[in-house]
């Protein structure tokens, strides 16, 4: 007997000195070393940086292996041959690590393009036929072409859309999913091979629950039906996936307003229960991952409406996390991870709540980070994601902004070292969520954006710029009467370019109108668009003035807004002239007349301005005025020092406009 055990022992040990290591599932940062090259050049290296590379393991080309060499786990090279530049493209980078374990990693886009000093966006649109909500995009059914996964929010149901892509910029719908029971008010979208089967899976949060959707791809852009997993009692908000326990299974790591949960894969499509992480103070919104301190393991990012504003959790590698800590960054809405300023180590781009800005984290290469630089951004951005669109080899930032203005996207342009350049705008809607690939394969990166108030996917496409100009890019009305026309605002179209330029239409928003003379213009002319106020309601109205050329970048749009208002003062303004200093001028009279349909309801009226002491007012208006009628407000000037004294009537009411005031001028002697 005691021999038996003695054998078994032997045994044992045996299978532990010759248990076969599982390979990693790898994951690949940005950029790419080059990130773009030009068409029609000759062989080269390239470098490709990331975690979890072992021996054997293989850059793949759109699919397709190149001769690779293993440098450590964190880099490998490769060779790319002339024939994969020869024209401008789009290639899709992945890592392929061998079994046991391994599997394929998140793709990296090189483009093959000539460098630009510039980027310019052409946005065309298409109705999913439901409010979008969460948006991503991958190459589902292995044609080459990029497609998109729409969220869909409909009156009874919450799904999911896909839209397969035909390689020019369009889509055709390939199929509809239910996912969960009734309908939501958001969806997050993820996307990765969880079952490794060598095709693209989607994970899908509904908002509000405390679950999340497996839909596995059947490789032909088809999904099997959507498989529910709970997140342990908490609601996630969004998802990442990624090897954090190192078995070559993606694992998922899903955000929570007040942590962070784990859910480790089973390489079948299939995850184990959550465990979660919960951090003070609450309020978390954004999330990314990487390997922030080079040992191997991916960690994670966080950021909060919260004081604290960035958090990191440093991964032990086996799907656990040390201690968070926390970084006083001010708030922190959206995130991206990539390696800004060409030192080898991760940094974060950060975007605040209310901040029209961008700020730069540099890592050290131990997960700690510094703020390094901050760049002005377009109108209240709150989706940040980068690639290099300009072809210049440099990371940049693209953010999606959640204001209703003419901005939607901003592009701002790197320069290497982690600073950046000027943002360039283009027009759009409120953006709801925001991804980049090349849709059209030219070569040249794209936008695809959401717009939950347009209920529209839109596609943003390179071209090669525009030679139109328009100036201002923005018109601000003075407050004008409801139902009444105001004077024009001129808008000139310059061509800036060495060819005449058709204009195919110009078109207008509601409560605004136009007149123009713009056909043909020649090079270095231009012409001249008049735009017109006429509010038909009161409050503050806003729309554009657009134009549709065949100057590029088309069509260019310019904002456009004001105040209507059904309160006419008569008149519109008062200057006392001259009075000695302590004397009191003769009464002046205004009338306040509601033009309007319905009653006004009159708040307050009050003298207000840098000098309000120098006048004074008595008013007969009630606190309702019926429609059609009219008060008077009595002003007196009574100057307490020399020289010039403003101030103006200052009238609170619910007419539109509120305050409406009436400018009073006077000269103490």
């Amino acid at each position: 007997m005691k021999s038996l055990r003695s054998l078994a022992l032997v045994v044992v040990v045996l299978n532990a000195a010759f248990a076969v290591a599982v390979n990693p599932t790898p994951f690949i940062n940005q950029p790419l070393i080059p990130a773009s090259v030009a068409p029609g050049g000759p062989t080269f290296t390239l470098t490709v940086n990331g975690t979890g590379f072992v021996s054997g393991s293989t850059l793949n080309w759109n699919g397709s292996p190149r001769t690779t060499t293993f440098v450590n786990a964190s880099q490998l090279t490769a060779t790319i041959l002339s024939t994969d530049i020869a024209s401008a493209s789009t290639a899709s980078v992945t890592v392929v690590s061998p079994t046991p374990g391994g599997g394929t990693s998140n793709v990296v886009f090189l483009t093959v393009r000539e460098p630009a000093g510039f980027v310019s966006l052409n946005a065309t649109s298409f109705n999913p036929q439901a409010t979008p909500s969460g948006l991503v995009t991958g190459d589902f059914n292995h044609d080459g072409k990029q497609d998109l996964a729409v969220g869909s929010l409909r009156k009874k149901v919450a799904g999911l859309v896909i839209w397969l892509g035909n390689g020019d910029g369009t889509f055709q719908q390939r199929g509809e999913y239910q996912v969960g029971g009734t309908q939501t008010n958001s969806m997050f979208l993820a996307t990765g091979d969880v079952n490794n089967d060598g095709n693209l899976d989607l994970i899908v949060l509904r908002g509000g629950e405390a679950a999340f959707w497996v839909l596995l791809g059947n490789g032909d852009g088809s999904f099997q039906p959507p498989a529910q997993f709970t997140v342990a009692g908490e609601v996630p908000t969004q998802a990442i996936l990624g090897d954090f326990n190192r078995d070559g299974a993606l694992d998922s790591v899903f955000l929570l307003i007040n942590g962070f949960c784990i859910a480790l894969g089973n390489g079948n499509g299939s995850f184990q229960p959550a465990t979660c992480t919960f951090l003070k103070p609450n309020n978390h919104d954004s999330i990314v991952i990487g390997d922030f301190n080079l040992d191997g393991n991916l960690d994670i990012a966080l950021g909060s409406t919260n004081t604290a504003g960035l958090t990191v959790a440093l991964g032990n590698g086996d799907g656990t996390f040390r201690t968070p800590r926390a970084y006083q960054t001010g708030f922190v809405i959206a995130i991206a991870a990539a390696d800004f300023n060409s030192d080898g180590k991760l940094d974060l781009a950060t975007i605040g709540a209310g901040r029209n800005s961008v700020k730069i984290l540099l890592g050290d290469g131990d997960g700690n980070f510094t703020q390094f630089s901050s760049v002005a951004a377009g109108s209240s951005p709150g989706f940040i994601t980068t690639g290099d669109l300009n072809g210049d080899g440099k990371l940049d930032l693209i953010t999606g902004n959640a204001a209703f203005d003419a901005v939607s996207i901003s592009v701002i342009l790197g320069n290497g070292d982690g600073t950046f350049q000027n943002h360039n705008d283009f027009g759009g809607s409120k953006v709801s969520s925001l991804v980049l690939a090349d849709f059209n394969n030219d070569g040249r990166l794209d936008v695809a954006t959401s717009s939950a108030t347009k209920q529209a996917v839109i596609i943003s496409t390179q071209d090669n710029g525009t030679v139109v100009s328009l100036s201002p890019g923005k018109l601000q009305f003075p407050t004008e009467l409801v139902d009444n026309v105001s004077d024009p605002r001129i808008v000139r179209l310059t061509n800036t370019g060495t060819s005449a330029i058709n204009i195919s239409k110009v078109q207008i928003d509601s409560s605004f109108s136009q007149l123009n003379n713009c056909h043909t213009v020649q090079p270095a002319g231009f012409c001249r668009i008049a735009v017109f106020f006429t509010p038909t309601q009161p409050g503050e109205l806003l729309g554009y003035v657009t134009v549709s050329d065949t100057g590029g970048g088309s069509p260019q749009r310019v904002a456009l807004a004001g105040t209507g208002t059904v309160v006419s003062f008569s008149p519109s303004q008062i200057d006392f002239g001259n009075l000695q200093v302590g004397k009191f001028s003769a009464p002046e009279k205004v009338t306040l007349t509601n033009e309007g349909t319905g009653t006004l309801s009159i708040k307050g009226i009050a003298i207000s301005g840098d000098n309000a002491s120098d006048f004074s007012q008595v008013n007969a208006c009630p606190g309702q005025l019926t429609a059609g009628a009219s008060c008077t407000i009595t002003v007196i000037f009574h100057p307490q020092a020399q020289g010039l004294r403003t101030a103006a009537i200052e009238v609170n009411d619910d007419g539109g406009g509120s305050p409406q005031k009436v400018p009073l001028t006077g000269t103490g002697t």
